[in-house]
């Protein structure tokens, strides 16, 4: 064998290079080689020749690996070659033009309606002018003599390694391309079609031609999403959801559009050729709802409609019963009309004046009696408004504190604690849960006023003026005493006879207790939760609380989070 050469028959061998595209989707698990191309992707070569020597010669001669291959296979003849790529799925095929049983041509167009994408390589010995037509029709773009030089094969092969990426490049870019066509379109149908025809026919007319049907908009129904503002979703969360959705929908034949209509709203359009039931929808909530990643979160499915200009019909009515969610408790989904179902309910307006009423002259069986009944009267209520619950909520928990003040209950007069009253109300994503919440609120209330000793009223003062100032480092005894028109030594002599402690005792542990309530959140820096708190050396800062609770912000801080 001549070096450089695979082949040592006659020089009127021509061996005629023709790439041809054949897609591939799959891996497999056999792994005759170990390479992996650039970006991550496994190259996968089929060698389809029915001469022996032609199929060793390859396979031993050239350094695959070094090339880019990572799977070597091979074939006896067309037919054999047919079997072996419905198995392995190769991205390249290196294969001769004239076998028994099947001619490589005829191998190529079989393989070619299941793989439309591959790169495909033919060589062929004989120069009749009808096998080049072939070669010529199938984008012939080089060809080599025989003898085969090896480094005219490894080209060929570089170069179809090259053009398979490039066609991977393009079809993703088309892909991206697409999904933003895609999201573009189901945005538009959240519109009314009247005002967004236009661009809903031109999205629309696109989509079709790309599966090869104008009617795939027969039967559709659109899924709305709501999830928890308050919750960080992970990056991928919607890419992968509608991803899931979408390889899903496949099976029952339905295809899918979606976009994120607004921060934690997405928007799911489902359809198909043919009708389909309310199972369907069913079905398809269902499998949403067990791939959702948080907890907090709704699904409103709307009717289903014939034909993409009633789409917005369906949007428009899951919209509607997306209005309500609130009123449910989290992870619900949506599928009937709300209207329908719930009766009337007494006004809460009338039994929030009863509960202010009763909270002047607290009673624990009538407070609760009077919660329930609220919560009968607003629960899944479909006409009443979220906002104006939580402001009727507001006004209850501000009926509470009031009382707190008037009895100078414990932590009557801390603001951050109020404070911290309402940032929890405004986190509620449930009506369940905002009632929950301000039920608790009232029990604590109940059990303190059954618990209350009468507290001096000058320490009263005191403590009060500390809960609102607590966070000015210059904050001083005098200023303190002076808020409860006594003396600054009388002021202090008072407090340690009442409480044990003295002032600056006191504002010291009111500082810390308030600043592990903030350590708490990881989201506030620990610098800042210093000058919160009245401490403008963070160093200081550090020191005083360790010395207070034994561990360091940080350490304090990681152990709450651990928990």
């Amino acid at each position: 064998m001549e070096s450089g050469n695979i082949f040592s028959e006659s020089d009127s061998f021509r061996a005629i290079i023709c790439l041809y595209i054949v897609d591939l989707n799959e891996n497999t698990n056999k792994k005759p080689h170990s390479c992996v191309f650039q970006g991550g992707i496994t190259i996968k070569l089929l060698i389809v020749d029915d001469e022996n020597l032609t199929r060793t010669g390859l396979t031993s001669s050239i350094d695959w690996i070094r090339l880019g291959i990572d799977e070597v296979y091979v074939a006896g003849d067309g037919l054999e070659g047919l079997h072996q790529a419905s198995i392995h799925k190769p991205e390249i095929i290196l294969s001769d033009v004239r076998m028994p049983r099947m001619s490589g041509i005829e191998m190529m167009e079989r393989i070619h309606t299941l793989m439309p994408d591959t790169v495909f390589i033919f060589m062929s010995g004989y120069t009749d002018k009808e096998y080049l037509k072939a070669a010529i029709r199938l984008q012939a773009v080089n060809y080599v003599e025989k003898p085969l030089d090896i480094s005219e094969v490894e080209e060929t092969v570089r170069a179809s390694i090259e053009r398979y990426h490039i066609i991977e490049q393009t079809k993703n870019a088309e892909s991206i391309t697409d999904s933003i066509s895609a999201a573009h379109l189901a945005l538009c149908l959240t519109m009314p079609y009247p005002s967004s025809r236009k661009s809903v026919e031109d999205l629309s007319r696109k989509y079709c031609m790309r599966y090869g049907s104008v009617d795939l908009f027969h039967a559709a129904f659109t899924v709305l999403l709501q999830t928890d503002e308050q919750v960080d979703l992970s990056p991928d969360f919607f890419s992968r959801l509608q991803r899931l959705l979408h390889d899903f929908a496949r099976q029952l034949h339905l295809h899918v559009i979606a976009a994120e209509k607004k921060p934690n709203l997405f928007v799911f359009h489902l359809f198909r050729k043919n009708s389909f039931t309310q199972n369907t929808v069913r079905t398809v909530t269902d499998f949403l709802s067990c791939h959702i990643e948080t907890d907090n979160w709704y699904l409103s499915a709307g009717q289903i409609v014939g034909g993409i200009q009633k789409l917005y019909n369906s949007y428009s009515s899951a919209a509607i019963r997306l209005q309500s969610s609130f009123f449910y408790n989290n992870r619900t989904v949506l599928c009937s009309d709300p209207e329908s179902v719930f009766p009337s309910r007494e006004n809460p307006e009338t039994i929030y004046e009863e509960l202010t009423t009763a909270l002047r002259n607290p009673s624990r069986v009538t407070l609760e009696e009077l919660m329930d009944k609220l919560y009968q009267a607003i629960y899944e209520n479909p006409s009443l408004i979220r906002g104006n619950i939580q402001t009727l909520y507001y006004r209850l928990l501000d009926a509470v504190f009031t009382q707190r003040r008037q009895r100078q209950l414990p932590g009557s007069g801390t603001q951050n604690s109020f404070d911290n009253t309402l940032d929890s109300l405004n986190r509620c994503f449930s009506y369940p849960e905002l009632h929950d919440m301000l039920k608790k609120t009232i029990n604590d209330f109940l059990n303190d006023v059954e618990n209350y000793v009468p507290m001096n009223s000058s320490v009263y003062l005191i403590k009060e003026y500390i809960s609102r100032h607590y966070s000015n480092p210059m904050l001083s005894t005098k200023e303190i005493s002076g808020y409860a028109s006594l003396s600054a030594s009388y002021a202090c002599t008072v407090f340690k006879n009442e409480t044990g402690q003295t002032l600056n005792q006191y504002l010291t542990e009111f500082r810390l207790e308030r600043a592990k309530e903030l350590l708490a959140d990881p989201r506030n820096n620990i610098s800042d939760i210093a000058t919160r708190v009245g401490y403008n050396d963070s160093n200081y800062f550090g020191k005083a609380f360790k010395k207070y609770s034994g561990q360091s912000p940080s350490e304090y801080r990681e152990s709450r989070c651990s928990l």
